[in-house]
């Protein structure tokens, strides 16, 4: 008897196995140069090849005999299928950027209006400006500057209404590319978003300032939250225009206060409201 249990166990077991469907698991893939589209649309003629590798790396592709071309390439796989693919040549003359080909962002054409936030928010602190025009480079949503914070007493607290002039401060400076005000709005324990070093972020972001010859920065429907441990969380809108490139996203700030001056420790995008030139 138990010799036929053992004999029924194993043949379940074996018929189990040869209806089930067992193959491999495929990982999505990312291959070559993460094409950030917003450091493509700064690509303008007369770069440096060192600004061009600033902005988009080593590119993946480069003809030892042909010293003048750079290819970057970037391929992503989901489930061993080839979904998206994107490739941009540069070609050099000497050390200055001299054309540029491939799936880049459009530089022309009117950009549609931003739809604005209702009017019935009690926190806006930045209002939609009439688009500006030029015929040497894209419409650009323009922002008023920051408008002034309503008064402590119409926030739910007085600490809020700090926090949201802070927000202010912050967004102002960016606007105004004050580097010193700008960076000085993060805590020392801050981490980029992308996970890198403070001092490669602050890099980073020294080069678009200096790159970059106008932004606008608005900030909508901020809603401030509390968190245990004491740090204040304030979620908004954010609408970047710079140049030639324009977003919308929806971003979240956490900040600490240290010594009555709130600071940012971390900054996150949770969503796109408007991407960018495509």
């Amino acid at each position: 008897m138990r010799h036929l249990l053992i004999s029924v166990l194993l043949l379940g077991l074996i018929a189990g196995c040869s209806s089930a469907r067992i193959g491999p698991h495929r990982i999505d893939v990312q291959q070559g140069n993460a094409l950030n589209q917003e450091n493509v649309s700064r690509l303008k003629l007369g770069l440096s090849r060192s600004q061009v590798r600033f902005l988009l790396g080593t590119p993946l592709l480069v003809d030892p005999f042909r010293t003048d071309r750079w290819d970057y390439v970037y391929m992503y796989y989901k489930a061993g299928k080839l979904v998206e693919q994107r490739r941009i040549t540069l070609f050099f003359e000497g050390d200055l950027l001299a054309r540029i080909d491939g799936d880049l962002p459009e530089a022309a054409g009117e950009i549609p209006p931003i739809t604005q936030v209702p009017a019935a928010a009690p926190t806006s602190v930045v209002a939609q400006a009439a688009a500006a025009t030029t015929q040497t480079q894209a419409p650009v949503r323009e922002m008023r500057s920051n408008a002034p914070l309503p008064h402590p007493e119409e926030t739910p607290s007085n600490q809020d209404a700090e926090v949201l002039r802070f927000l202010n401060a912050w967004a102002d400076a960016w606007t105004r590319r004050d580097e010193g005000a700008y960076f000085a709005a993060y805590d020392s324990r801050f981490v980029p978003p992308d996970g890198g070093s403070r001092s490669d972020w602050e890099k980073n972001r020294r080069v678009l300032f200096g790159m970059t010859q106008k932004i606008n920065i608005g900030v909508e429907a901020p809603r401030v939250e509390r968190a245990k441990d004491g740090t204040a969380v304030v979620t908004f809108d954010q609408y970047y225009n710079a140049d030639n490139y324009y977003d919308a996203v929806v971003k979240q700030l956490r900040m600490i206060n240290r010594n009555g001056r709130w600071l940012i420790v971390e900054e996150r995008v949770l969503s796109v409201l408007r991407e960018g030139p495509q």
